[in-house]
């Protein structure tokens, strides 16, 4: 505090004393008393530290009143200044003492205080107010001690605002990250695009316009008639053909296509026009064809795999009647039948031509350009998106450095050390002096040795992470300048060098974020890594492999005892590993890989087997089904012993579980979804019903929507729910070893028996003791009819 006061005149009002104090965090106190100014009214002056600001602030903020600057805005503050018999509170922020508005710039968090209640601020005195707060930033502007203010206040909040630009760059660097990663894919794209232009076109099969039979049929099964189908034009809009269809209530031409508008760039799924198409769009097509004399438009378009497409399969099709150039109305439901139909026949047709793939070829390599066009500008947008990124990380990581640097301590001067040089000097010219203490060479701190050791290992990071970049660099221009067909190769060797530079790099921010929190040899295992990684980059680019160099300079002495502390490390790890999975293989019977399978089988069935709807005795009717005790007779399904509910067994026929044998065969065996869906039944035992009327309402549950009346809903709820493909596919059962032994042992019968059997007067090699495992492992379910299944999904 100031002892004299500081007198600060304001023109046309008089004269202003004031007595100032710092206080922490470079705030400065100015207690004020003048003409219409209450004695003891207080103003601080605060330097302004944002987020996102300057790392020196710039600005100040004016406090109305004494105490911290934190608290409720309504709440009072002692020694609020009272200017013409007003008490001002509040506070303004946003002031810049080299450019002080004349007028107007108090905000609206400046305010009247009363004892119950803050009002706006009369016009006299926040003319009062704004003349003595201008007067206070001009006085605070001329202080000798001004910077150190503004360090001060940037101090207090340096390591707040360090650790917010640390996560700011962190969140821009994840998303550069992810934006490396579409930039990769969009680089594979055009490459594969590439090669789609570049390929040669096989030959096409021209129009033949020989007739064919094509029967259809509806959803259920129902033959609608034949078809006679002629082939007008193929290949006229490429990878099309153009049937003209004549038929029961049916004349015109179709366009069958593959679907053109998918992301991969090989078109799928398959595309149905009403009409022979004139162009790309739909409502463009010549001789439309009449079904039920009703005139049809539109097109069917079908994406993804077309596995599902059969003459009964999809049920419903779209079928329009034109009433416009581009409009149209809901076709009857006999014409929608009728032509969802016909669409289902040709697709089938077309999906079994011999040179489909040339047609393929020839839809792909025509909208190959469009793509690559379109790929190359989404590559260039997101390198634009990622550098934007990468400088206002940097933006950011240098301001983090900043605050960091406020919140270090000073420098200190270094003591006066003599020089071991001078001490060799001084005994060659006689020694010791009498008085006079002989001068000690001092041995660097050890603190200065790990900072030159971290300082190595982030250098030579560094040029290792400069090594990859330079192969990444040479792997793609090498795709880039290619111009044969097949760059399957060369876009490998990019894809690797790529996915090295990113290690290396990885591993070489890991040196200098972790530099000061883990021991000198972590950081050369991190530097030793990033090295081997620039190794791999130049050996998948075909460079001379110059990174290798870089080991010599943070090499280790390797002395004989840490090489065989390393060997018995090894040898610990080794024999821990194998005592681990001798354990594991007594007590589940199985490898490693099958212990994943049958642990990734069980979470697939945590999520699988509640959609199902089984109760128990379903259960118990699939487990009868697959030891084959399950079959039909007069009627009535029996297990052997007494009848079995027909009901329960024809909802698990209906959905697909079990299947019935026909004519002679009254067997009922269990499908490959069957043989699924038991054995994830068996691996989550929760998920199923006490009872059929649990189960029941456990469906309805799931069937109930909106607006959806309650016979359609209990309907649904008598049907069992079908296992979706994905599960199929996903669900591998696992193998015990004494299965696989035995499968092993019958594999070598066979071989043995393949190659000419038994020769008279010489035993069986190998074989000889060993019997023929004729029976099925314990705990598999066979398929139907006897065949083993693999998988879960019925796989060989």
């Amino acid at each position: 505090m100031t002892l004299r006061p500081i007198r600060l005149d304001l023109p046309g009002i008089g004269t202003l004393t004031a007595h100032d104090t710092v206080l922490e965090h470079g705030r400065v106190k100015y207690t004020v008393h003048g003409p219409h100014i209450a004695a003891g009214s207080t103003f601080i002056i605060s330097p302004e530290a944002h987020r996102g600001g300057s790392v020196v602030p710039t600005t100040v903020s004016v406090q109305y009143g004494d105490g911290p600057p934190a608290g409720l805005h309504y709440q009072p503050r002692p020694n609020e200044p009272v200017i013409f018999g007003t008490r001002i509170h509040g506070y303004t922020s946003g002031l810049d003492p080299e450019r002080i508005s004349r007028r107007h710039f108090l905000g609206s968090y400046a305010t009247a205080a009363s004892s119950t209640f803050t009002s706006r601020i009369p016009d006299g005195a926040r003319t009062r107010t704004e003349a003595i707060v201008r007067r206070l930033l001009e006085h605070w502007h001329t202080r000798s001690d001004q910077e150190a203010l503004r360090h001060a206040a940037a101090q207090a909040c340096a390591a707040e605002h360090a650790q917010h630009e640390d996560k700011r760059a962190a969140l821009l660097e994840a998303e550069g990250r992810k934006l490396e990663a579409e930039r990769a894919a969009a680089r594979r794209r055009i490459n594969v695009l590439n090669g789609l232009i570049r390929r040669r076109q096989p030959p096409v099969l021209p129009a033949d316009s020989r007739p064919v039979k094509l029967p259809f049929f509806d959803c259920d099964g129902q033959q609608l008639g034949i078809l006679t189908v002629r082939e007008k034009t193929v290949n006229a809009l490429p990878g099309s053909v153009v049937y003209d269809v004549v038929g029961p209530r049916i004349s015109g031409s179709f366009t069958v296509s593959r679907h053109r508008h998918g992301a991969d760039p090989f078109p799928d799924g398959i595309d149905i026009t009403y009409g022979a198409r004139r162009s790309m769009h739909s409502h463009e097509a010549d001789d439309e064809p009449s079904v039920n004399t009703a005139r049809l438009h539109g097109s069917w378009n079908h994406s993804g795999n077309t596995s599902a497409i059969t003459p009964t399969t999809p049920a419903r099709l779209p079928a329009r009647i034109r009433t416009g150039l581009s409009t149209g109305c809901s076709a009857p439901q006999a014409t929608l039948r009728r032509a969802s139909a016909v669409l289902r026949a040709l697709a089938v047709h077309y999906l079994s031509r011999t040179d489909l793939d040339a047609l393929d070829l020839a839809a792909a390599k025509d909208r190959a350009p469009s793509l690559l066009s379109a790929t190359r500008k989404k590559l260039r947008e997101l390198r634009e998106r990622q550098q934007k990124l990468t400088r206002q990380a940097h933006a950011h990581h240098e301001r983090a450095g900043q605050y960091r640097e406020l919140l270090a301590p000073p420098l200190a001067l270094p003591d006066v050390q003599s020089d071991p040089s001078e001490a060799a000097v001084w005994e060659g010219e006689g020694g010791a002096v009498l008085g006079i203490e002989t001068p000690r060479p001092v041995a660097a701190a050890p603190e200065q040795t790990r900072v030159d050791a971290t300082r190595e290992f982030a250098e030579v990071a560094q040029r290792a992470v400069t090594l990859a970049s330079e192969a990444a660099d040479a792997a793609e221009l090498a795709v880039c300048r290619s111009r044969a067909r097949d760059t399957e190769r060369l876009d490998e060797a990019m894809f690797a060098a790529h996915a090295e530079f990113v290690s290396a790099e990885q591993y070489a921010r890991w040196v200098v974020q972790d530099a000061g929190t883990v021991t000198a040899s972590t950081l050369r295992n991190y530097t030793t890594r990033a090295i081997e990684a620039a190794e791999r980059a130049q050996q998948a680019a075909g460079l001379a492999c110059t990174a290798s160099q870089l080991a010599e300079l943070i090499a280790e002495p390797w002395t004989q005892a840490m090489a065989e502390e390393q060997a018995r490390q090894e040898r610990e790890r080794r024999e821990e590993a194998e005592q681990y999975e001798a354990g594991e293989r007594d007590r589940t019977g199985m490898d490693a890989d099958n212990r994943h399978r049958l642990t990734m089988a069980r979470y697939l069935a945590q999520d699988e087997v509640p959609k199902l709807g089984w109760s128990k005795a379903m259960v118990s009717v699939m487990e009868q089904a697959a030891g084959g005790q399950l079959y039909r007779k007069d009627g009535f399904t029996w297990n052997g012993r007494r009848r079995v509910k027909k009901e329960r067994v024809l909802m698990l026929v209906q959905a697909g579980y079990l299947s019935i044998g026909r004519g002679q065969d009254q067997r009922i065996l269990m499908t490959p979804m069957g043989d699924t869906a038991l054995f994830l039944a068996r691996l989550h035992p929760e998920g199923i019903h006490p009872d059929d009327r649990t189960a029941y309402e456990a469906r309805f549950a799931v069937a109930r929507r909106l607006r959806r009346n309650k016979e359609d809903t209990k309907s649904m709820a008598r049907r069992l729910p079908r296992l979706n493909a994905w599960t199929l596919r996903r669900c591998v059962r696992p193998v015990t070893i004494a299965e696989q032994q035995a499968r092993a042992a019958e594999i070598a019968e066979q071989t043995w028996a393949d190659e000419g059997g038994a020769i008279p007067g010489v035993e069986r090699p190998g074989l000889a003791m060993r019997p023929r495992i004729r029976a099925r492992p314990a705990g598999r379910v066979g398929a139907p009819h006897g065949s083993p299944s693999r998988s879960c999904a019925g796989r060989g």
